[in-house]
């Protein structure tokens, strides 16, 4: 297994967490369609590769990564394509009808498949249902797994307003409850941002209240100590179970991407510094080394600084620095800081955006929120609130 900490893990680098992924395939087998909720960097893509790479009998899975998508239209055509280059249709003897029917539209016509080009006089929704309902494989149901949905939500709203988000919301949930298509099709959808606290902010939660939730939690002791010794296979060093202790106890918040984040800096040490051993030392060097690798964790910032505007980036960012520096925030504090930029309105939406976005946690208590990650907590403190 190699240290992959820029990219999605596929195939033999995937951590296999087979509940996860049992659990997965039994909602797919239900017929349910799904909502994969998970703070950025968890592994949702990871997740959606592997199923991709591994897909069970009759089921045939594609994937699409929608975040720079900005109109519903390139969205549903952007879905069509996708489907057309699959096994789904190329291997179907249905595909010659199809041609036939909309050849005028077809941009390219070629061995790997159909692909219309982009044509606002074109109704992508109205193709879309029509392939879905004509199963092009009799035998095999269709995974649509589509990531990054959220944000196209998002752009959809900056771009055309929010009605046209609205309606994005609705055809695509009356395209999951068609009852010519929900038995030959499941979709599943994620992002980095949470896709219930946007529509909770148009006030539309039916619009996906058919969607089951999926959750994928940082990683358990026992998992996170079989992973590390998956990793340390390929390196020249090993690491005793104290050591190993310490590293997870420094890490706390267990997700697959800090774990191999300082695994990596620790393989860098050892080489730089001709080691003959691993120290809890070295392990404190490795996590100071890992804060200043910028590329690892801007985005928390940028991010913030993309969606957030005005007096809401500034609530966020003073939200964000006073917990890194107090190591915790009170509900009542967030309220009066909600007060100081007259944010209270929507300041519980906001606040559990950063949940799901994994800044903080108010788990040990529902008033009192922290950082998830003391890495990302120490990060901030030092490029952010400083």
């Amino acid at each position: 297994m190699k240290i992959i900490t820029g990219s999605p893990a596929r195939r033999e680098n995937f951590f296999n967490r087979e509940k996860l992924i049992d659990k997965a395939w039994d909602y797919i087998y239900s017929g349910h369609h799904l909502l994969i909720a998970a703070p950025r960097r968890v592994g949702k893509t990871s997740l959606m590769y592997n199923l991709l790479d591994n897909p069970r009998e009759n089921f045939i899975p594609i994937y699409l990564i929608t975040e720079s998508i900005n109109s519903e239209n390139e969205f549903f055509r952007r879905v069509v394509n996708k489907i057309l280059k699959s096994d789904y249709a190329t291997k179907s003897q249905k595909l010659l009808s199809f041609i036939k029917r909309y050849r005028p539209n077809i941009k390219k016509l070629t061995i790997d498949g159909i692909e219309f080009g982009s044509n606002d006089n074109i109704n992508y929704r109205e193709m879309l249902s029509d392939l879905l309902r004509s199963p092009m494989n009799e035998n095999s149901k269709l995974i649509i797994m589509l990531d990054e949905f959220p944000e196209t939500l998002e752009n959809i709203i900056d771009d055309e307003g929010t009605n046209a988000g609205k309606h994005f919301l609705q055809v695509n949930r009356e395209l999951r409850q068609d009852p010519e298509i929900n038995d030959k099709v499941v979709f599943i959808y994620t992002g980095s941002i949470g896709l219930e606290n946007i529509v909770s902010r148009l006030n539309l939660i039916k619009t996906i209240n058919d969607l089951s939730r999926l959750k994928i939690p940082p990683l358990k002791t026992d998992e996170a100590k079989q992973f590390i010794s998956l990793l340390l296979q390929n390196i020249e060093f090993n690491l005793s179970e104290e050591l190993i202790d310490y590293i997870l106890q420094k890490i706390e918040w267990l997700i697959p991407f800090y774990v191999q984040l300082i695994i990596d800096e620790l393989r860098n040490i050892w080489r730089d510094g001709n080691l003959k051993a691993i120290t809890k030392e070295a392990i404190d060097m490795a996590f100071n080394e890992m804060l200043e690798q910028r590329q690892h964790f801007e985005h928390w910032h940028t991010r913030i600084r993309a969606t957030a505007k005005g007096k809401e980036y500034n609530f966020i960012k003073e939200l964000l620095n006073l917990i890194s520096i107090n190591f915790k925030i009170t509900s009542n504090e967030i309220y009066n800081l909600a007060v100081k930029y007259d944010l209270t309105a929507i300041s519980k939406d906001i606040t559990a955006s950063l949940e799901y976005d994994g800044y903080i946690n108010n788990n040990d208590d529902k008033d009192i929120y922290r950082f998830n990650s003391p890495i990302l907590k120490m990060w901030w403190r030092q490029n952010v609130a400083n």
